[in-house]
Order: C-alpha cells, then structure tokens, then sequence
C-alpha cells in the first residue's frame, strides 16, 4: 500500500509544482520543466514590480545542489517592454532560484520568490523537494527577501522523502533541525532518534545526541560518550578537539591544540578552506595583535587563504595608525593587506551563494575599507600626496553614504595640504550630514579661520549647521516611526535582580540586545556610554543592555569581565535558555535580524525605533539616540511629520 500511495500522490505533486510555475507572470521560462544541462531563456517583465521604472536592474541564479551552492550572473538584455537571458543549469543542480533586483530593491514576486525545481523525464530529480524545503526555512528570505514558511518548507522535506526515500539520509539532519523544536513533531522527532541511536554509523549517532540536546532530552551526554568510545577517531572526537581550540584563550595553549589536531587529522594539499587553515590563520592574527613577530611570521607563511589574513593584517595596523603607534609597521601591514585584496579584484572566483561579479563587489568594498586606514597611516607619517592618493577613490566611491571616519580622514588629509576651502566644504556637509566628529569640527574652525581671516562668527556659524542637522535627522527619524507593542519581560541582572519591563512603564526605555563576540556590538558601546552618560541623572529614561546568544558554558562569567574590563556603565540584564538551549527566551520574541539591534520603547509601552547594526562615529550615535529618546517621549508631536505609519517591527 504505501508505493500506491506514492504512485497516487505523483500526478498531484507534479501538477502542483507546474502550476506554481506558471504563477511567475513577470518572470517566464522557455521551459516548464528545467532539467540538468539545459539552456534556458527567461522572459522577465517588470511592470508592477518592485524595480519597475529602474534602469540597473539585475538578475542572477542560485543553483541548490547540497554542497557548492554556485550562483551565476545573467546578462538581461532589452526585448520590448521586457528583458531577456539565458542560464544553464548545471548537472548537480537540484532546484534553483532567480533573484531580479536594482541597487537594494528586489522583487520577490510578493514573497514567494521565483524557485523551481530541477526535473528528469517531467518528474523532480531526487534532492529537488528537499532543496526547495532549505530554501523556503529561510535562506530564501535573506538572499531575496522570500517569505520564510516553515509549513510548505516541511511539506516539501515530506514530499521528498515520500518521491525518494533513498534522499532521507542526506537531508534528514537539515528536516528534524527545522522541526525539532515545534512541540507537535516531538513525537515524530522522538521516533527518529530511536531509530538513529540503532545505527551503526556515527553521523546518525550524532545527529542522535544533536537532537536530544534540542529537545532537552536525557540520554544525550551518555550517547555521545558511547559514540567517542566506538569511533576513537572519528567526527564527534575530532569536533571536539576543534572546538577545544576555538574556546581556548591562552594563546600558547591554543597553539599546541593546533598542533596536535594537525598531527591527528592531517589535511590533504588539494582541500581549500580547510578547518586547519582557518586555525593558522587564527594563530597568525592572535600573535600578531600580541605583536609577537616571529610566530606571526612563522604562521603567515603557513595559511593558505591569504584573503582572511587581510582582515587580520587591516584589524592589528588601524589601532596604530588612530594611536599614532608603529607607524612603520602599520604601514607594512596595511600595504599587504591591499596587496592581497587588489590581487583578488583582478581575479574574482564565485563562492558558494556569491556570483564572480558579486564577489568583486565585495572586495572592491574591503579594499576602500583598507585603503581609508593606509591612507590614515600615511597622513601620520605626512606622507600628504600619497595618502591624498588613496583616499580620494575611497571618498569618490562611497557616493552619499560617506561614513563618519571617511569623512574625517579625507577632510584631515585636505587641510594638511593646506585645501583649506575644499577642507571647510567638506567639514560643512559632513555637520549638516549628522556625521560631524569632534576631530571635524576642529577641522572646520581651523579652515573657517584660515578661509575667513578670523574665528568670528564661527560659533554662529557652527550652530547653524548643527540645528540643520538636527532638522535634518528629526524629519528623517520621523519617517521610521512605528507604534508597536513591546513584549513583557522580566529578566535578571549582573546582580541577580529582576527586571521587569512592565515596572518601568512611564519612562522612554533603550533596550539594546548584544553579544560579547559581536564586532558591531562592541564597536557601538563607547557611543553608547557616552548615551548612558548623559542620560544618567535623568529619572525617564532607562537603558537596558540584553546579553543574547551567547555560546560558551560559563557566559555570564564572561559578560561580567567584559563590562568591569571596558569600565561601562551598562545596566546588562541576561537573556534566558528556552528549550532549544539556545540563550534567547526574550530576544526571539522581538523581530531581531541580527545584533546590535535596538528598541526605543515609550512611555506607554510602544516600540517607537528599530536600530539595526552599526557603521558610524560614537558622536553620531549619540545624537540618533538623543533624538529617538526625545521623539519617543512626545511621539504625538512627531506623528504627524511622517507618512503612513511602518508596519515593520515586531513578528
């Protein structure tokens, strides 16, 4: 009975995936049921889409195929009122997925994306359902901004493994992850790790202890024991010695793991992007922060990726250059870290997810990155010309979204080489931009004198620009307003005191979620303490700091000597475990795409602001917060400024 069920269910399932194709009216293919190897020509019209109108639309082609993930650019040329291309789907490809987009907009076919399934005789090759199931859990919504469904992405694993049960073994793991917390599968996840601690192979042993852990089950640290005993030298030991490395802090400790992983699980000369090299590439930037040479250079010589050694190189020779320290050095490293990504801008190769020419985008943009802090290396060292010479791309290239340091550093090198009024211009639209530093504004009086002959008028002149910037960042913020609920929660602090949210009604609340290894997090506090700073004697308004997604056992140790090493003032409250074991009782019930992410919540209880990351000075930060506060505190006032009301915010 259960293969004439299958055999029934076929014509349906085919139907049904016909039909959804021919649901795409913008976007149409030669063929109704793409298969491996083929050409196909797409028709694409953009009336009524999100790029209707544009003139730099853009279209590539994520192939799901389980392991590489290629993604291949396609020329869009004018046909009529429409564009056409072509693409070839490759051999290995089970389903893919056409992304139409200008600049930040993209058209997602009113969130169900433009995905179809790879096909053999009409019929879905195996792998395709289940691609189109990892597709629709959510990768879909951050490469095109798809609706996440984890029903029809669960439906789709059903149908799979239904078509080709043969499939279940290379795409269960990806299955009973996505299902593994949703209370009505437990018993079917329950029935599955029965099943799996029967096998005599060590990966469905540790998906076994991987799904026990999610589900807080008992069992889990004694199944996993019994997998280490049974494979001395397999994955689970292997796993660990890796993540033994990872956690540990003493450097000299951490270099003897790596060389006993090395000695234990060689790699071979062909693999790229090995878990070795990425330990190397570890070591090398750990002993060059230290500033320890000889191992640096030891390691250095050793990492086969030299992409990530820039990062390293741009991360250890910036703070020397902002501190004015080895400037020699730093200008060593930096020069090499430019050197590396020029040489990948010659010679883009695609990765999984990223096309060629999107990858030339992205190391297009970490060389200007690079080349701002060499061009600050070489303005310390007065070497004007030449620092005029990499800075300017730098500034050229950033259009209208010049960055705070950018703008710092450009108007810095113009003013040394005595472009005095080219220099005040700048410092001017960097004020009124809402990007003026204090090392701007310092710029700005000193060129105002020299263009003007004198510093009178100046403090006028300063306030004028700043109350346009205010104006400015007023009516703009006024335009992201909403008015959403807030959440309740009651978490405890570094003290082991509830708070509750609901208690602190009355006043304009910050909620900030951040994590002690977040770049960006930490990148923002010092603007942040400066906020906490100047709100601090005033009784309506409260900051709290929720530490999320932490993943190391003693965490709140960790938080704590975070802040008391940093001396912030932060009142930090921990988020919780739920069920999964993941640290994220609060945070998963605010709409958080990633961390920094901050909630400006008033004094009724609504969420008035959403502040997502962060790229910026501290100077800014705090007049943003310093607005949103004040806005937040008389929202009717504002209210009116802004168009209809964002409905983004909460899930």
């Amino acid at each position: 009975m259960k293969n004439m069920k299958i055999l029934f269910a076929l014509p349906g399932i085919l139907a049904m995936q016909c039909a959804f194709a021919q649901t795409d009216t913008h976007l149409k293919l030669s063929e109704a049921y793409p298969a491996a190897g083929e050409k196909i020509t797409l028709t694409y019209d953009p009336a009524g889409t999100a790029v209707d109108g544009k003139k730099d639309i853009a279209a590539a082609v994520y192939y799901l195929d389980n392991k590489d993930y290629p993604v291949a650019d396609i020329d869009l040329k004018t046909k009529g009122k429409s564009l056409a291309g072509e693409i070839t789907v490759p051999v290995t490809a089970k389903a893919f997925f056409i992304k139409i987009s200008s600049g930040e907009d993209v058209d997602n076919n009113n969130e169900k994306g433009y995905v179809y399934l790879v096909y053999k005789d009409k019929q879905p090759v195996e792998g395709a359902y289940a691609m189109q199931g990892y597709f629709l859990s959510g990768m879909g919504n951050h490469f095109a901004k798809i609706k996440t469904d984890p029903k029809e992405s669960t439906e789709a694993y059903k149908k799979e493994f239904a078509l080709y049960p043969g499939s279940k073994k290379d795409y269960q793991a990806s299955y009973y992850y996505m299902i593994a917390r949703k209370p009505e599968c437990k018993a079917e996840v329950n029935e599955e790790v029965k099943s799996l601690e029967t096998s005599t192979d060590e990966k469905d042993l540790m998906l076994a202890v991987n799904l026990l852990n999610i589900t807080k089950s008992t069992g889990a640290d004694s199944l996993n024991t019994i997998v280490k005993n049974k494979f001395p030298g397999g994955l689970t030991v292997k796993n660990e010695l890796g993540m033994a490395f990872s956690k540990e802090r003493d450097l000299a400790k951490k270099d003897s793991i790596y060389n006993v992983y090395i000695k234990k699980y060689p790699e071979s000369p062909t693999d790229k992007n090995t878990i070795q090299d990425n330990f190397r590439l570890q070591l090398a930037g750990a002993y060059l922060a230290k500033g320890d040479m000889a191992n640096y250079n030891k390691y250095e010589a050793l990492v086969k990726n030299k992409t990530n050694l820039a990062g390293s190189l741009n991360n250890v020779a910036y703070p020397w250059a902002q501190k004015g320290e080895h400037l020699a050095d730093a200008e060593k490293l930096s020069k090499q870290s430019l050197d590396i990504i020029s040489e990948k801008i010659s010679n883009p190769v695609g990765a999984a997810y990223t096309s060629p020419s999107q990858m030339k985008k992205n190391y297009e943009f970490t060389y200007d990155m690079y080349a701002d802090t060499y061009a600050l290396i070489l303005l310390k060292e007065n070497k004007l010309d030449e620092a005029l010479k990499y800075e300017q791309p730098v500034f050229d290239h950033s259009g209208k979204n010049i960055e705070g340091e950018i703008y710092e550093h450009y108007i810095q090198i113009l003013s040394a080489l005595g472009q005095s009024a080219k220099a005040k211009q700048y410092a001017e639209n960097a004020i009124t931009e809402g990007k003026g530093t204090e090392v701007i504004k310092s710029e700005l009086k000193k060129n105002y004198a020299k263009v003007k002959g004198t510093e009178n008028g100046y403090d006028q002149y300063l306030a004028s620009l700043e109350t346009a910037a205010k104006n400015k960042l007023m009516a703009d913020l006024a335009k992201t307003m909403i008015n959403q609920p807030a959440p309740a929660f009651a978490l405890k602090d570094l003290d082991g005191k509830t708070v509750s949210l609901a208690d602190l009604k009355g006043k304009v609340i910050i909620v900030d979620f951040w994590a002690t290894w977040c770049g960006p997090c930490k990148a923002s506090f010092p603007g942040m303490q400066m906020a906490v700073t100047k709100y601090k004697d005033n009784p309506n308004v409260k900051f709290l700091f929720v530490d999320v997604w932490e993943t190391a056992a003693n965490y709140t140790d960790e938080v704590k000597k975070f802040i008391a090493d940093n001396k912030y003032t932060f009142h930090v409250l921990l988020d919780e475990k739920t069920a999964s074991g993941k640290q994220d009782k609060v945070v998963s019930t605010f709409d958080v795409p990633g961390i920094p992410t901050k909630f400006v919540i008033d004094k009724s209880g609504n969420i008035r602001f959403k502040y997502v990351g962060y790229i910026g000075a501290p100077e800014k930060l705090v007049d943003e917060i310093t607005n949103m506060v004040d806005m937040a505190g008389n929202p009717e006032a504002y209210a009116a400024q802004k168009p209809e009301a964002a409905k983004a915010g909460l899930k």
